[in-house]
Formats: C-alpha cells, sequence, structure tokens
C-alpha cells in the first residue's frame, strides 16, 4: 500500500495535473524528512480561488506556501506551531488540521509547497480545490 502511495505522489509531481473546469481537487500525502519539502504542482485552465485543507503533526512546524508567477507575493498561507495554536487550525489526536483560502486568481501554473521541521518524518495531507 504505501508503495503505491508513493507510486501516486512520484507521478503527480513528475507531471502537471491539468484542471479543465470548475469544481477540481488535487491531493498529495507524503511523509517529508525533517527540515525538507515537499510539493505539489499543477495548472488552471480558468481563475481559480484555491480552497486548502492542510493535516499535519502537531509535534512540529510546518508551513505552506503557494508560488508561481500569479502566485500573491508575501510570506506562508498556514503556518503550524506546537507552542500556540493559530484561528485557521484545530488539533485532534496529535494532528493539525488547517484550512485557508486564496482570491480567485489568474489561470496558470501552480506550485504548493509544504515545509517540515519537526522532530523525525511526518505524514502530511494536502487537498486543493477550486
Amino acid at each position: 500500500m504505501s508503495r503505491v502511495l508513493a507510486l501516486v505522489v512520484l507521478l503527480a509531481l513528475a507531471s502537471p495535473v491539468a484542471a479543465l473546469g470548475q469544481g477540481s481537487r488535487v491531493s498529495l500525502a507524503d511523509t517529508v524528512p525533517s527540515g525538507k519539502s515537499t510539493y505539489i504542482r499543477f495548472e488552471t485552465s480558468r481563475r481559480a480561488a484555491f480552497r486548502v485543507w492542510l493535516r499535519v503533526p502537531a509535534t512540529g512546524r510546518a508551513q505552506l506556501f503557494l508560488l508561481g508567477r500569479h502566485a500573491p507575493k508575501g510570506g506562508p498561507l498556514i503556518t503550524t506551531s506546537p507552542a500556540r495554536q493559530l484561528s485557521a487550525c484545530q488539533g485532534a489526536t496529535g494532528f493539525f488540521i488547517c484550512r485557508a483560502s486564496y482570491e480567485s486568481l489568474p489561470a496558470g501554473a501552480y506550485v504548493w509547497r509544504i515545509r517540515w521541521t519537526g522532530p523525525r518524518p511526518a505524514y502530511v495531507e494536502l487537498t486543493v480545490r477550486w
């Protein structure tokens, strides 16, 4: 099962996903080593207002960035920390579950990056809808 998941993640990272219309969704599930990042890249064919759902362990710090030519400049969309709980995140059974959104952005290629700085590797899940 874990090898199948790894293969799906590798295929998702190797080739962009083309979104053909509204109501699209992309998901990523990956194990991220401490101090490293994981990425998912896709393209939208229309303007998109992104809604994200992120699940990460509560024992470290995770940051979610949106990158791309049309992506807003600035820091991370979501930052988690065991020292303080953010209003966009809720803790449950050792995990943070965070929800956030972006205003409508132009069609184009976007990259979502999850950076993990925890004491050990972390299993993370990201779902992006538009």
